[in-house]
């Protein structure tokens, strides 16, 4: 089974989200902080099933530009991008391995649904916390207007644009478990 598959619409769904400036979204955002660091992959991992996991199948992602996603894949010097697996980080070669199994397309910029999130979540958080990526993905579920993204401090960005059910459900989740910062 494929880890990623691709969604044939590619446009980003939330129409009051600023893609290129997050903190100008029309949306309120809370920062959850994991509480015991020792390990951020595993952490973090654990804070998306805790906070996430009666509606994890109706999360999706969102990527401008899905096999750029990690550092190494670009040669600075001739401003080229180089996806073979030579001389790549062991975090960029799983990632690379991923998007070839899931047969997303090189160039590839829009949607996916994940089929499996334990395998996601453990390479591209390794990414993530090892500055191996610069960014996290856009996690996003349409339905309940809210996205959010993981940060390599140990932390997921939540924004949403009303506190329906759901995000008052995972608020009272992370306040019980997590280091809630509410941004304004």
């Amino acid at each position: 089974m494929k880890t990623l598959v691709e969604i044939k619409d590619h446009k980003f769904p939330l129409k009051w989200v600023n893609l290129d400036s997050y903190t100008e979204s029309k949306g309120s955002k809370v920062e959850i902080y994991l509480v015991n660091d020792d390990n951020f992959v595993e952490g973090l991992t654990l804070m998306f099933y805790t906070l996430f996991r009666t509606i994890k199948s109706d999360i999706k992602l969102y990527s401008s530009s899905w096999w750029d996603f990690c550092l190494d894949t670009w040669n600075v010097k001739e401003d080229k991008y180089d996806y073979e697996l030579k001389g790549k980080s062991i975090e960029s070669k799983d990632y690379l391995i991923m998007l070839k199994e899931s047969a997303i397309e090189i160039e590839y910029s829009g949607l996916c649904i994940c089929n499996n999130w334990e395998k996601f979540l453990k390479i591209t958080l390794a990414c993530i916390i090892t500055h191996k990526a610069p960014y996290s993905h856009v996690f996003f579920d349409d339905e309940n207007d809210f996205f959010f993204y993981f940060h390599h401090t140990g932390s997921i960005g939540l924004y949403y644009k009303k506190q329906n059910d759901v995000i008052k459900k995972i608020l009272s989740i992370a306040k019980h478990d997590y280091d809630v910062r509410e941004s304004h």
